[in-house]
């Protein structure tokens, strides 16, 4: 089974775990590739493509010319103990026991605009880039058209005899996968909360 989440907004890098050894994402070589693009914009454009604030503009540009392809402990942790948006506080896993963490280490993979695919354990380091922006480079006109095929066969290449892949990814996120390509049923999931005695998404 593959159970499939979005990234956070929201990172701390001072999380981790003993459970975990720390390993590096599959596609760190593509994940230089954009970060080399993204270094060199300004925080006014990434302030614009990102439509944030001019201060996270600087923070996140700051982030950028920071980046490295093979960070240092301090300057990362694993993907699953860096989010720390809505999902990951409920996931909380600092609280998990270590059967847990291996369960999730073999059957939990997030998505990722920079990262394309990531495992639990894999370090990362603090960015920002959302999947839907619409950053162009090279010759490819989105993030979707450069990860598509290279998650979609990763995704392919994990999944076992009879696994299901289970979606709790957000529509952005899940987009990048080819739903027409994967070798299993896909099992989509919507998420609502009781408003006034009806259910509204999330």
């Amino acid at each position: 089974m593959k159970i499939i989440t979005s990234p956070a907004k929201l990172m701390n890098i001072s999380n981790s775990t003993e459970f975990l050894k720390p390993s590096k994402p599959t596609f760190i070589q593509e994940a230089a590739l954009i970060q080399s693009y993204l270094k060199e914009k300004s925080p006014k454009f990434l302030s614009e493509l990102m439509e944030i604030s001019p201060k996270l503009a600087e923070e996140n540009w700051e982030r950028n010319q920071n980046w490295k392809a093979n960070p240092t402990a301090k300057e990362s942790t694993p993907a699953m103990f860096a989010f720390t948006g809505e999902v990951y506080r409920g996931l909380d896993a600092n609280t998990l026991s270590k059967e847990a963490v291996d369960y999730l280490q073999k059957n939990y993979r997030m998505l990722s605009g920079l990262y394309g695919w990531l495992k639990p354990s894999d370090k990362v380091m603090l960015y920002r880039l959302e999947m839907g922006r619409h950053f162009e480079f090279e010759h490819y006109k989105n993030l979707y058209e450069f990860w598509q095929d290279k998650v979609t066969a990763q995704l392919n290449s994990e999944l076992k005899k009879k696994d299901l892949v289970l979606n709790l990814a957000s529509n952005e996120y899940f987009k990048v996968i080819d739903k027409k390509k994967v070798n299993a049923p896909i099992i989509n999931f919507d998420f609502y909360e009781l408003k006034s005695g009806k259910p509204k998404t999330i």
